[in-house]
């Protein structure tokens, strides 16, 4: 029903369920499965990795801090934290060309482990997206959401001098909350069969904890599993479960130095791109023989002779070789170190489809020191015995996914009693979860939804208007910027604007004609309008592309034309999604109203990408051979003007910033870098014809210049320091102030 709701819908769904139910299984065999373009995300690192995606602020380029949901400036809201508002990311943290054509591509955005996403985060992505999609109608710009967790474990953090600000948007900070889910509801699926536990008494008591219905023979039964320290000690295979991190640190290093076996040391192998936030494990892991060590991901190679969580002991190191005795079998296996990788996602320059690109790898040995772990780092974990220290839980969830690690009460060990104050759960969880529960029947939910997206499967495969509106920024873009002395190539995109343009009046009768036949369940007749049209505007397109790609083979072998390039690609990839969805849509409709799966190899033809390849070659060796392209020239006719007197232009800028113009209005009105705007602003404070005070804030300026005074360390190092609180731009500016005075 789960994947119904995702292939044959766009509706977004929260897939939710008890600790052990297989969300992550779900979610890796949709991904393998769908016939949707998609992206994966996370809120951590970790996260990421284990879902094999990317985290949401590298992905949405998020600065660090709150989402106000507003459009003003972000200086406006609080001093003692950061925020940042609509205003900032389209203003200081703009996408690039690629980034937007990623998310243009994204059918269906997946964020595992989600109970952890902030719904201001979630406003945020929300923006991203209507932007990128240039959709500002729907939420997340039409793109379908695929939310997996479990809201009873462990939820989203919010400081305090944070939620007195974001209180006034939001009732919480979980993500059901974001202000998007208040335009189009989610649907809600909660997988209910356990794998994890069979014995039933135990499942009782962890789904009493969960809902906050426990009684006071659930907690007896839980206590009767305490145990002294001196009982605690007899017990060799059972890992420790504790709140914080220092806890378990402490235990692991203890129980290591007691062993009498020299330390060896194992350091990973990093290539590429890696950063140090993403690192899996540390770069350098010391173990004896003896240690006990838990393996932290599953076997990659056909064996699959250990998976994420399985306990062991190291046997003996020897010459580099690590041979551990596998618990439970005590089978012997010698390791092999585990590749992660931190990929990003990126378009494809021949197909146009959207792909994953491996930046750097983290290879080292799989595994760590377990006698203790956290309940943060143990989710997603099972085992068999388990020593919980929840004595100090400090949020709410965490007794439940400490206790639900483990398969059977008998494999229950308590260092500390359980009381009732420190099983807290979340009202705001417990009333959106009591709602959702209330929702129509999802064989019913499921119907409604199929004729939703059926309809927009008809609006949106035959029309083109967002062809158009890109087609017309080009011609704005060119007309301002930019013309080509060659009078083929200066016309060229004017006239596929005019044919597209031309067709609108056709393809607007067309999807009528269909909303029609939909409405009367003339489904017969529908398909076959629906096949005749797909033939018809995939001809169309066709000849466009070739139009289009044969204008971007004749650019690409001229200088200066990087913008205009790149504003090519957006249209180049518009053509290729209006032609996949043109390709994709008699399938699609035929299905849903027969009521069979979607299968994503009947789903995905590609014509339309191999068609693609073949023309791009034809364009390529036509440019190649044309006699006007074999100068390294712009192919751009020079605007007259008067030449400027040394110094013009920097006299210029200053004009423009005391106008009061901020620094994008200023790049863009004089076609230059903003960073090229900021080195002028910096040069006119350092000779005094600015004042700093013009373009950044009194209070602003005094916390730099202090900053400054206090530190010794070069800008791009205070900046990195400072977790990018100031720009580089800001720095330096305030440096120039400093130095003038």
């Amino acid at each position: 029903m789960a994947a119904r709701f995702i292939n044959s819908t766009d509706s977004h769904l929260f897939l939710t369920g008890k600790a052990g139910t297989g969300k992550t299984t779900f979610l890796k065999q949709l991904a393998a499965k769908t016939h949707k373009s998609y992206l994966i995300v996370a809120p951590t690192g970790i996260a990421a990795l284990n879902a094999e995606g990317v985290t949401i602020h590298s992905q949405f380029l998020l600065p660090f801090g709150s989402f106000i949901p507003e459009r003003e400036p972000a200086i406006n809201f609080s001093e003692t934290a950061r925020f940042y508002t609509k205003n900032t990311l389209i203003r200081t943290h703009t996408l690039n060309s690629i980034r937007k054509q990623v998310l243009r591509a994204t059918e269906l955005l997946i964020i595992d482990e989600v109970s952890m996403l902030r719904a201001d985060i979630l406003d945020a992505i929300d923006f991203r997206m209507r932007s990128a999609k240039g959709n500002f109608a729907r939420s997340f710009g039409g793109a379908q959401l695929l939310m997996t967790g479990d809201l009873h474990q462990l939820p989203p953090i919010v400081k305090d001098e944070e939620w007195s600000l974001l209180q006034r948007y939001y009732r919480s900070m979980h993500f059901f909350e974001a202000q998007a889910f208040r335009e189009e509801r989610m649907v809600y699926i909660e997988l209910d069969r356990i794998f994890r536990q069979r014995d039933e008494r135990f499942i009782r008591i962890l789904n009493h904890l969960r809902d906050n219905t426990a009684t006071a023979e659930d907690i007896a039964t839980l206590n009767s599993r305490y145990r002294t320290e001196e009982q605690i000690g007899t017990e060799q295979e059972a890992i420790t479960i504790t709140t914080h991190n220092y806890m378990a640190d402490s235990i692991n290093r203890k129980k290591l130095k007691a062993l009498s076996a020299p330390y060896s040391f194992f350091e990973a192998d990093i290539s590429g791109d890696f950063p140090e936030k993403l690192y899996p494990l540390p770069r350098e892991i010391e173990l004896k023989a003896g240690a006990r060590v838990m393996f932290v991901k599953n076997d990659s190679s056909e064996e699959k002779s250990y998976v994420n969580g399985k306990l062991a002991h190291v046997d003996r190191i020897e010459d580099d070789e690590i041979v551990v005795i596998m618990s439970g079998t005590g089978q012997e296996y010698t390791l092999r170190k585990e590749v992660w990788e931190n990929k990003r996602y990126i378009i494809n320059e021949e197909t146009k489809e959207m792909e994953e690109e491996i930046m750097g790898t983290f290879e080292q040995y799989p595994l760590k020191l377990a006698w203790a772990v956290t309940v943060h780092k143990s989710q997603g974990l099972t085992f068999k015995t388990g020593i919980i220290d929840v004595g100090q839980a400090f949020a709410s969830g965490q007794v439940y996914v400490a206790l639900s690690r483990l398969q059977s009460l008998d494999g229950l060990i308590l260092r500390t009693r359980i009381n009732t104050s420190s099983i807290m759960s979340d009202k705001d969880v417990m009333e959106f979860s009591g709602m959702m529960e209330q929702q129509e029947p999802l064989p019913d939910l499921l119907n409604k939804k199929q004729s939703i997206y059926l309809e927009r499967i008809l609006e949106s495969t035959f029309d083109f208007s967002r062809l158009t509106k890109q087609l017309e920024n080009l011609q704005k873009f060119k007309a301002d910027k930019m013309e080509f002395e060659d009078e083929t190539m200066e016309k060229a995109m004017g006239i596929l604007l005019q044919r597209i343009r031309d067709e609108k009046n056709n393809s607007f009768i067309f999807r009528n004609q269909l909303h029609r036949l939909f409405q009367q369940n003339n489904l017969e007749v529908l398909l076959e309008r629906v096949a005749k049209g797909s033939t018809y505007y995939t001809a169309f397109m066709k000849e466009n592309l070739k139009q289009l790609l044969f204008q971007l083979a004749e650019v690409i072998r001229l200088t200066r034309t990087k913008t205009y390039r790149n504003a090519l690609g957006e249209i180049d990839q518009q053509i290729m999604i209006a032609m996949g969805k043109l390709e994709r849509a008699e399938y699609l409709v035929d299905s849903i109203t027969s009521g069979r799966n979607i299968e994503i190899t009947e789903a995905e033809h590609g014509m339309h990408l191999e068609h693609r390849r073949k023309l791009w070659e034809m364009a390529e060796k036509a440019a190649e051979e044309n006699p006007k392209f074999r100068s390294a020239k712009s192919g751009r006719k020079r605007r007259k003007g008067v030449k400027q007197e040394k110094g013009e232009t920097y006299r210029i800028t200053y004009a423009l910033v005391k106008e009061g113009k901020s620094i994008k209005d200023i790049a863009d009105k004089r076609n230059l870098a903003a960073s090229t705007i900021e080195k002028h602003i910096v040069r006119g404070i350092r000779e005094g014809a600015l004042e700093v005070f013009t373009v950044m804030l009194e209070e602003k300026v005094l916390k730099v210049a202090e900053l400054l005074l206090k530190s010794s360390d070069s800008i791009g190092k205070i900046h990195e320091t400072q977790n990018g609180k100031y720009t580089h731009g800001e720095l330096r500016m305030v440096q120039a102030y400093l130095e003038n005075k």
